[in-house]
């Protein structure tokens, strides 16, 4: 445990740089000062299929584009537009929309009555996004590597620090949770409450896992795929650049969640880099959803 608190703290010094960690918070400001603020939304909440996806692609490439060249002139590192892994930043940024705005709901939907498409919305939209995630990443890590595999899927040395980091991150959700923008989001797991008197523990439980099942797409995306293909360029500040770029995800959510992202993002990125394991990351994704989960419902007004 000593050995990942002192590596991970390591490398998050080695990247700390006044000009390029202002440009992040140059980035972050303007994007939560037009989403939140003005009548300019960075995330679509209506919209056709293609509208969302083009609006999305765009805005993921954006923010990852962006920090990529910042990072890449501050830190003064060298690479080869032949790169065989610099088309992830225009792959990952096309890919990640793609899973946001593909109706996989409907395919996992289509047979059931009107109030279960309702109440499963979101967690048929989680659980397709997962299959159809998974799948293109195998494809991607045999395109780059010539063997079927998932990148950092071994597993975990230990789980002490993910539950002390998780136990950490209490006060700041409870104080997040008293808050007007946070109460209207969660609980997620609310959209059962259509289903009326027929609502059972089950439902809860299955809505609560597809949600588990979301968090496993985006360790595998964000600490997985991006970690092991963009540190064959940016070695250890590879973090910084997918650290904005899922920030950029958080853009539909509630502003103090969207900003934290970022430095979750950090943490987790340089955790997942040591450790090569996605899975003590999304331990502490999934208990920190399922704790806001309970603080949505204790806090909420609905």
């Amino acid at each position: 445990m000593k050995e990942l608190f002192s590596n991970t703290i390591q490398l998050l010094k080695s990247t700390l740089n006044i000009k390029v960690f202002a440009c992040c918070f140059l980035l972050i400001a303007a994007a939560c000062y037009c989403n939140y603020y003005t009548g300019l939304k960075l995330w679509p909440t209506k919209g056709n299929f293609l509208d969302s996806f083009a609006f999305l692609s765009a805005l993921f490439l954006f923010f990852f584009i962006a920090a990529f060249l910042i990072t890449s002139v501050v830190f003064k590192i060298k690479y080869s537009l032949s790169d065989k892994y610099l088309p992830v930043l225009v792959i990952a940024p096309v890919l990640f929309a793609l899973k946001v705005c593909l109706p996989l709901d409907d395919l996992l939907l289509s047979t059931a009555s009107p109030a279960y498409q309702l109440a499963f919305l979101k967690a048929a939209s989680w659980f397709g996004a997962f299959v159809f995630t998974t799948g293109m990443l195998l494809l991607l890590h045999f395109y780059f590597e010539r063997k079927w595999n998932l990148y950092y899927t071994s597993r975990t040395k230990s789980l002490l620090p993910y539950v002390l980091l998780i136990i950490g991150m209490i006060p700041l959700i409870a104080f997040a949770a008293a808050q007007p923008d946070f109460q209207r989001m969660y609980p997620r797991a609310k959209d059962i409450l259509v289903l009326g008197t027929s609502a059972t523990p089950i439902h809860y439980l299955l809505f609560e896992i597809s949600y588990a099942f979301d968090f496993i797409t985006i360790e595998l995306f964000f600490r997985g795929f991006l970690i092991a293909t963009m540190s064959r360029i940016l070695g250890t500040y590879c973090i910084i650049p997918i650290a904005l770029f899922y920030f950029s995800i958080h853009l539909g959510k509630p502003m103090l969640e969207a900003i934290s992202s970022f430095f979750g993002g950090l943490l987790l990125g340089a955790v997942s880099y040591h450790t090569k394991s996605i899975w003590g990351g999304w331990m502490v994704h999934v208990g920190i959803a399922l704790i806001m989960e309970l603080m949505g419902f204790l806090f909420s007004t609905i």
